[in-house]
């Protein structure tokens, strides 16, 4: 985890240059057909589970997350001893239900608040639907992170923390920082943000590639993700209560 904390000390420095609206577009249209996620089978179902470590302990949560064409979710999180921290479910047309833990009861929430639920949980990540989300793409430059050199862009969003995202010369987006900084004009986020993420290693199914090893930060506290991600056949039963 010392690598990961060295990165972070070489982006300090980072001397931004002019923006341009037009390269950060096209920057992140590049990572997102790179990631391919409209080629998911139809047909199938898929299945992601994430095992999440804080380093010095021997405690792992288990993040369960079900994907089905064309807006079918279900997120599921397991405290170490098998019983469900939270959870979240839709048909994706009239069903949004949320997990209470303390009445282990399943209970509705309507369509704003599911989704805005699962932007941090979402496996196709914040930058998605960028145009439907009214996002503002600013290209900042180059930054140079362990001699690598990265492009910088920019990204703020109605009433979500202000993001930099920076992407590799493949194309692949390698880390995101968070700032205080928000569009005070709408709601303002409410979730708690990270200060840092990196992306180690992507896994491809298919024709598609998604985030396969993650780092990140919040409040200094450094946390782990370490993700499978498979294909099987569909299956209603999933997006209902257990």
């Amino acid at each position: 985890m010392k690598r990961l904390l060295i990165i972070l000390t070489i982006l300090a420095p980072l001397t931004l240059k002019a923006q341009d609206d037009s390269m950060a577009v096209q920057i992140v249209d590049r990572y997102l057909s790179l990631l391919n996620i409209e080629a998911l089978p139809h047909d199938s179902m898929m299945v992601m589970t994430t095992i999440i470590t804080y380093p010095g302990t021997t405690d792992t949560f288990t993040m369960k997350r079900y994907y089905a064409y064309p807006q079918m979710f279900r997120v599921d999180i397991f405290r170490p001893d098998g019983s469900r921290q939270t959870g979240l479910y839709s048909d994706g047309q009239q069903f949004y239900r949320f997990y209470e833990p303390k009445r282990r009861l399943w209970g509705n929430m309507t369509r704003e608040t599911f989704y805005n639920q699962l932007a941090g949980l979402d496996f196709r990540g914040p930058l998605y639907q960028w145009r439907n989300m009214a996002m503002e793409l600013s290209y900042q430059g180059k930054a140079s992170v362990k001699g690598e050199q990265l492009d910088v862009v920019k990204v703020t969003a109605p009433g979500s923390y202000t993001r930099t995202y920076m992407f590799q010369e493949t194309g692949m987006l390698a880390v995101i920082l968070e700032s205080d900084e928000t569009d005070t004009t709408y709601r303002v986020h409410k979730d708690m943000h990270i200060d840092w993420k990196c992306i180690h290693e992507y896994q491809r199914i298919g024709n598609t590639i998604l985030p396969s090893l993650e780092s990140f930060a919040r409040n200094n506290q450094l946390t782990v993700l370490r993700s499978e991600w498979h294909l099987e056949a569909r299956n209603k039963k999933i997006f209902s209560d257990d």
